[in-house]
């Protein structure tokens, strides 16, 4: 596990100094626009690799510490920060992640995306909330 995480964190290193990142063509995996073109995002292998650090943990406070440590040497975008956001158990850590990862978002304009990483809407609400003063639901 040690191993594994070291491995990671050296290629988010990596990847972050001056590897390639894959760029969004102005849309997301839904069709929408952004607002920004050219975004630049985590790879897929990134991402890929941080799934599978945060899905070999047992708990959500684990999970949290790996994914906040991810999410600052990362470039990740909305849809990347939602697969994230799906390995917690519960809302509360989605929560705290997501208010957490909102000020390293390359497509902060996409947060109400994540309306669906909740199982609750009031969480969502919340987010909201505390990322955009004045949301109104």
């Amino acid at each position: 596990m040690k191993r594994l995480f070291f491995i990671l964190i050296l290629a988010l290193v990596t990847v972050t100094a001056g590897a390639q990142h894959h760029h969004h063509d102005g849309r997301d995996q839904r069709g929408r626009g952004h607002e920004r073109h050219h975004i630049e995002c985590a790879t897929h292998e990134q991402l890929g690799m941080t799934m599978q650090v945060l899905n070999q943990q047992s708990f959500d406070d684990k999970k949290l510490e790996i994914a906040k440590l991810c999410v600052v040497l990362g470039h990740f975008c909305v849809d990347d920060l939602s697969r994230m956001a799906g390995v917690f158990s519960f809302d509360d850590s989605r929560l705290t992640f997501l208010t957490f990862a909102y000020p390293y978002c390359q497509d902060p304009q996409n947060y109400y995306a994540l309306r669906d990483a909740f199982s609750f809407r009031s969480n969502f609400d919340t987010l909201m909330e505390t990322v955009h003063p004045g949301y109104r639901h």
